[in-house]
């Protein structure tokens, strides 16, 4: 288990939070499972932060909740081209 974190869903927590960014030189250690399972923990994750509704008043809530939504999917598109990547030979 190469995850930074020690888990598929800290990983996924951390890359959320901003903490790490997701990028080829970090994934490059993860086997295409382990990578399937860091992807499904970010979905999780996705909905989870899409569920909580904050006041609409409150701008900083509403911010900080999109930047995490947004901060997933990134990291969900970037894994999911360092598969192809990797299926293809590439990576």
């Amino acid at each position: 288990m190469a995850y930074m974190g020690g888990s598929a869903y800290a990983m996924a927590n951390s890359l959320m939070e901003g903490y790490l960014l997701p990028s080829p030189t970090t994934l490059k250690r993860l086997t295409v499972e382990e990578l399937r399972a860091l992807q499904f923990e970010l979905d999780k994750l996705a909905k989870d932060q899409r569920s909580i509704v904050p006041d609409q008043a409150d701008t900083v809530a509403l911010q900080k909740r999109n930047q995490r939504i947004l901060k997933l999917n990134q990291a969900n598109m970037v894994i999911s081209n360092f598969l192809q990547l990797r299926q293809k030979g590439l990576a």
